[in-house]
């Protein structure tokens, strides 16, 4: 029996036009070495050097295989393209060798047009030679393909794949291809701009949330382009939140650009696509804890993992003890507290009925829906705040910082290597001081908390209102409001043992700055 290793480093799935050819050549080798049975064969896409981020799971699995002898009986054949296709690190290529010799298993080399024997010393020579030399010719690639990205960096040009949105323009120097201009495309420029501004929002719209924008983009088939095995770009999937949320905080899209984690001087060949002051909007409203409306898990309770125990600080979520449910600290176990008695403190009773007609009565409100019920709170909480006079004293300095090194970079190349050498340090000074007042910008734009999740107007019947919300909503209102800058984080002091005391003295409220007026 024979079974193939076919990998290519490159390509779309397992169906990469590589490995097809590979599987031809392979199955035209048994006309001369076979016959063969072919069994199933292990597929990879992605490089087989050290350097590799993708792990190829096939190459495991064959692995796997041939250390539990799954991969067939003594005197099965792996086949092979080239010994490349298998391993560019000596090591894992000599254990390759090592397990096929134990398992008698011998290994075929199509471009070689021969079968190795593992057992036979010259032919394991050969097999290890072979795989040393394709270690070599990786890293002398991985080390020509470092310098021409630090060179790009260096002289200020992008390297590496566009980014969407992007287009470049190329120009052939000293008989390279040399990017020369980086510019918004057409088409997919004017979708990341869309995506920014839809998700900043502005003074008369709120920021939208990136599920709902992406829903939008699938119906208006805005789709992943893919390019099939003959040439032709088709639209392949959808755009998930997670693409659309990893294009959002790509410093890219406003003409910075990030190299082994630095940002590189500004390129003149580079032309943004948002504003900094929009991208700066974005992070803000992404690191807002008021957005996460989804809690993960299949969220079932509205407060678990809100509430904390006042001895350890760990989160509190539902349990059981004795068949009673109830919110149990998740740490340790230090605190219990009954789950129907803490949900009526805190949210209320929502469900009363008179027990002796039977007719529902008005709900009472607990501490959350209280707090959130009062019309003039509810505006404060929506209200987006004015910039600061420490963000508009840095908005005005980081403006000036940027026209005062872009008069630098215009000025005349001066004549004498020490009048270049200190106009060099006077643009990094520059640079960096710009670099601050941008750190700084980042952490004082925070929108308004809640401003996603409340209506419009304020609440007139609070309980319907949070019935209808959902579990999700209801959990990402709990966190945001239950916190010590609004509300009060919950705390839930442990029971004094057989001494019964009410719920409501247990659920302590911890504050740090006092709360909206």
């Amino acid at each position: 029996m024979a079974r193939e290793y076919l990998r290519v480093s490159k390509g779309r799935g397992r169906m990469a036009r590589s490995i097809a050819d590979q599987h031809t050549e392979n199955l035209a080798a048994e006309d001369d070495f076979g016959p063969w049975t072919w069994g199933e064969a292990y597929r990879d896409t992605g490089s087989a050097s050290k350097f590799a981020r993708k792990a190829r799971d096939d190459f495991e699995k064959l692995l796997n295989d041939l250390r539990s002898q799954a991969f067939g009986n003594p005197g099965d054949v792996l086949v092979l393209w080239e010994i490349s296709r298998l391993a560019r690190e000596t090591g894992k290529g000599v254990e390759i060798v090592d397990l096929c010799e134990a398992g008698e298993y011998l290994i075929h080399i199509t471009s070689h047009e021969r079968t190795y024997n593992p057992r036979n010393y010259n032919d394991r020579h050969e097999l290890i030679t072979g795989i040393a030399e394709a270690e070599k010719e990786a890293r002398r690639l991985s080390a020509r393909t470092n310098r021409g990205i630090n060179s790009a960096a260096k002289e200020g040009r992008p390297h590496g794949r566009v980014p969407f949105g992007y287009a470049r323009d190329y120009e052939v120097i000293d008989g390279r291809p040399r990017c020369v201009r980086q510019y918004p495309d057409p088409v997919t420029g004017k979708l990341i701009l869309e995506l920014f501004q839809r998700a900043a929002g502005d003074d008369e719209k709120l920021p939208e949330p990136i599920y709902q924008i992406a829903k939008d983009w699938e119906q208006r088939h805005i789709w992943i382009a893919e390019t099939t095995l003959d040439g032709e770009v088709i639209p392949s999937r959808p755009y998930s939140p997670q693409h659309l949320r990893a294009f959002l905080v790509r410093p890219v899209y406003t003409g910075l650009r990030r190299f082994r984690g630095q940002f590189l001087p500004e390129w003149e060949g580079m032309e943004p696509i948002v504003s900094r002051e929009l991208f700066d909007r974005v992070q803000a409203v992404l690191a807002d804890p008021s957005r996460r409306t989804y809690m993960g898990g299949g969220a079932r309770w509205a407060l678990s993992m809100t509430m904390r125990a006042d001895r350890c600080g760990g989160p509190m979520v539902v349990g059981k003890r004795k068949r009673n449910t109830g919110y149990e600290c998740k740490r340790d176990g230090c605190c219990w507290i009954s789950k129907e008695a803490a949900d009526k403190v805190i949210i209320g009773d929502l469900d009363r009925f008179d027990p002796d007609t039977g007719d529902r009565l008005p709900p009472e409100l607990g501490l959350l829906l209280a707090y959130l019920a009062s019309p003039h709170r509810h505006a404060a909480l929506r209200q987006r705040p004015d910039a600061s006079e420490e963000e508009k004293s840095l908005r005005a300095d980081l403006k000036r910082l940027n026209g005062e090194l872009r008069q630098l970079k215009d000025a005349p190349k001066p004549s004498t290597a020490l009048a270049r050498i200190e106009r060099t340090k006077d643009i990094e000074e520059y640079e960096m001081a710009i670099g601050e007042a941008e750190a700084q910008l980042r952490k004082l734009a925070i929108p308004a908390p809640l401003a996603q999740l409340l209506p419009d107007q304020p609440i007139t019947d609070v309980a319907r209102w949070w019935k209808d919300a959902g579990i999700e909503k209801q959990r990402a209102i709990a966190a945001a409001v239950l916190t010590p800058s609004l509300l009060g984080e919950v705390r839930i002091t442990p029971s004094p043992g057989r001494k019964s005391i009410p719920v409501a003295e247990r659920i302590v409220l911890r504050r740090e700055a006092p709360e909206p007026s």
